[in-house]
């Protein structure tokens, strides 16, 4: 049973949603920016998703602090959480760890470089960006990879995995995404058809979204 906090409401589960159909997985949406209440489910894991908003940004979006409870009482609990892009950096900051301002923003198709074993079945492959923020390793965690733009990609720590980058979202999303967020494009000097990329990118990122939920299931 996993319950996914969406920060906005275009920034969702992506490929995942149909994959743990298939498995037979029930997952169920919060969505806390809208200021609802948490569903009542019992949940065994927590997914917390992207979002165009800071970590650091509480008085900004309060429902950010709303949030950061919530997931202070699952890390107390020992629940797993996968936190993706402004998911990894509020359990940086929850952690312990800065969450700041990068010099650019990462945005498009970019190689990664993991460091652990067996979560994706490879070592280095094209994944999805689009953040500006980065932050620091927490404390008595393990760095999970590197992009030649950003040093720190993610991190585990027991029962919780950040993942700074997205394997998780389709094609449609990412076009979206591009209208939704077209004065990042202007900033960066990228055209939409850059930044959607090619049919065979999804395709592989797919198969490591599937090898990380995997992974994260059994926690």
């Amino acid at each position: 049973m996993i319950l996914a906090i969406r920060n906005i409401g275009f920034e969702g589960l992506g490929v995942w949603e149909e994959y743990l159909r298939k498995k037979r997985v029930f997952f169920t949406y919060w969505d806390v920016f809208k200021g609802l209440p948490r569903p009542s489910i019992k949940y065994t894991h927590v997914v917390v998703l992207g979002g165009p908003m800071g970590a650091y940004e509480e008085d900004l979006y309060p429902f950010l602090k709303r949030e950061r409870r919530f997931l202070e009482e699952c890390v107390e609990k020992g629940v797993p959480i996968l936190g993706i892009c402004l998911g990894c950096q509020l359990l940086a900051r929850l952690l312990g760890a800065r969450v700041y301002k990068g010099e650019k923003k990462e945005i498009g198709w970019h190689k990664i470089k993991i460091y652990q074993d067996g979560i994706f079945g490879e070592k280095e492959f094209l994944v999805f960006q689009w953040h500006g923020d980065t932050f620091d390793i927490p404390e008595g965690a393990e760095p999970l990879g590197e992009t030649e733009l950003f040093k720190n990609q993610g991190f585990i720590k027991d029962k919780i995995i950040g993942v700074q980058f997205h394997v998780e979202v389709r094609k449609e999303d990412v076009i979206r995404w591009t209208r939704e967020y077209k004065d990042d494009l202007s900033e960066v000097g990228l055209e939409k058809e850059e930044v959607v990329g090619k049919d065979e990118y999804y395709k592989e990122l797919h198969k490591k979204a599937f090898s990380l939920m995997n992974h994260f299931l059994a926690l």
